[in-house]
């Protein structure tokens, strides 16, 4: 199975210079857990509610200055939405990265994060033991 196949393709970027906490009412609002981070539409970095936690350690005065830019995780780990479920694993376990933008050309066409990866292998659990087994 092919990351475009179980990726999200709604996706919402940002400014690089949006203040964390604008952006942090935005992901509050869409219920989503990260935020494609893009500087003219290039892709710059990604923020996730792991970022927004760290930087909540900091004294109010530091955290409201903050924009995205400042605690944006870069350089961002990318996927191809040809790749398939094992290779979404394998780079998510190697990077510690659970939100991957999916990226074709120079596009960012969609995410997959780990709930994404963890659907699909419920999925695929069902149907396996679905299959009757033959007990010639």
């Amino acid at each position: 199975m092919q990351v475009r196949e179980f990726m999200t393709s709604m996706i919402i970027t940002v400014d690089k210079d949006t203040p964390l906490v604008e952006a942090i009412k935005l992901m509050a609002a869409e219920e989503i857990g990260s935020l494609i981070v893009t500087s003219n539409d290039v892709l710059e970095g990604i923020v996730t509610e792991r970022d927004v936690m760290g930087a909540l350690l900091l004294s109010d005065e530091v955290f409201h200055s903050l924009s995205l830019k400042d605690v944006m995780t870069k350089p961002v780990t990318t996927i191809s939405p040809e790749a398939d479920i094992g290779q979404t694993i394998a780079i998510m376990d190697q990077s510690g990265q659970k939100h991957l933008p999916v990226v074709e050309g120079h596009d960012v066409i969609g995410i997959v994060t780990s709930s994404d990866v963890l659907r699909v292998l419920a999925t695929l659990k069902l149907v396996v033991d679905a299959v009757p087994v033959d007990d010639d």
